[in-house]
């Protein structure tokens, strides 16, 4: 679906913009209910969504101080709920419920936040999927929505974007895995993610709608470029082009080890496994501004099947067209792909 919205002014807001969409013919009535707001929504127009949550926002903040009392999980829960609507709006059956919708995902962000300050160990996510039949692992793409969420993502700055690109599309998920991936302290990946969530609600409700297509492009191509660099060094064994890429002077972090300075390094280990004959396999490329984030899986030879484990996810920073700081994890499993 088309936004027609997108065509106006980006500098009205939400309510400027319907009334100018309504008066120049489309509809006859100037302010959308909820109902027409959700299913343009589900059709993946952000603006639509954006004002759809601006209208309820206060009522679901209050429901969340019912249950939390007044501090920031409350706003957590609100900012948890919005994000959940971006993700989720697209499976909705019903656009006369999203109301209730809403209420029921906020209530099940609560409990979360509840269970988090008991102590609890959360095994999984909260359902919050409106179609129960669908995976609760379907990931944005697969809505009109996810171009608004990378045009956002590429405003958060580096360490929050990297974050928010492993936690909301990754296949290493846990707070665990993202702060091995990261080298970081767990408490930092959760404060992280939390002013990401907090930073994405805010521009969800403040800029909803506006993509920008040269970002956009930019991203793609940069995701080509991977796959052709990889491609290459798997078959063709077209290394120059591959560590030319990086620079000279990389900053290279794993977890558990002093990082080191340099390309030499990360040639070793490459030049290493290629001899071995192992291949490193790209199963999913995410870019937004100065990050990318690849996750592979290694195809080991028959006659030395563990010499690489079966993952890996590289958190790629660039600078001047150089790739400048590489974060190198290596999982015991590969990534997920079966929902892309």
């Amino acid at each position: 679906m088309a936004c027609r919205l997108q065509s106006l002014n980006p500098d009205s807001n939400f309510f400027d913009r319907w009334r100018i969409f309504n008066f120049m013919g489309h509809g006859s009535h100037i302010l959308p209910t909820d109902a027409e707001l959700a299913v343009a929504a589900r059709g993946g127009d952000c603006a639509c969504l954006g004002l759809l949550l601006e209208r309820h926002r206060a009522r679901l903040y209050a429901a969340a101080l019912r249950v939390l009392g007044y501090g920031p999980e409350a706003e957590d829960a609100v900012h948890d709920t919005f994000l959940i609507a971006l993700r989720h709006i697209g499976g909705l059956k019903d656009p006369q419920a999203v109301v209730g919708w809403l209420h029921i995902v906020l209530h099940r962000c609560c409990l979360r936040q509840l269970r988090r300050r008991r102590g609890e160990i959360l095994t999984a996510d909260v359902p919050d999927r409106p179609d129960e039949r669908a995976s609760i692992e379907e990931r944005l793409e697969k809505v009109a929505l996810r171009e608004w969420v990378w045009d956002a993502l590429r405003k958060l700055p580096e360490p929050l974007q990297a974050t928010a690109m492993l936690r909301y599309f990754g296949s290493y998920q846990t707070y665990e895995e993202l702060a091995a991936i990261l080298a970081v302290p767990i408490g930092t990946v959760r404060s992280r993610l939390s002013e990401a969530k907090r930073k994405l609600a805010e521009m969800l409700l403040e800029s909803a709608g506006l993509v920008d297509a040269d970002a956009r492009s930019q991203s793609r191509e940069r995701q080509r470029f991977y796959i052709e660099i990889f491609d290459g060094l798997n078959r063709h064994g077209e290394r120059d082009r591959f560590f030319g890429h990086f620079a000279e002077d990389l900053h290279l972090v794993r977890r558990g080890s002093k990082p080191v300075l340099g390309r030499s390094f990360l040639a070793l280990e490459v030049d290493s496994d290629t001899e071995a004959g192992v291949r490193l396999e790209p199963q999913r490329i995410l870019s937004a501004s100065h990050v990318t984030v690849i996750e592979g899986r290694f195809v080991n030879p028959p006659e030395d099947p563990f010499h690489c484990p079966p993952g890996v996810a590289l958190v790629i920073f660039q600078r001047d067209g150089k790739a400048r700081r590489l974060h190198l994890h290596l999982s015991p499993r590969p990534p997920r792909i079966e929902d892309d």
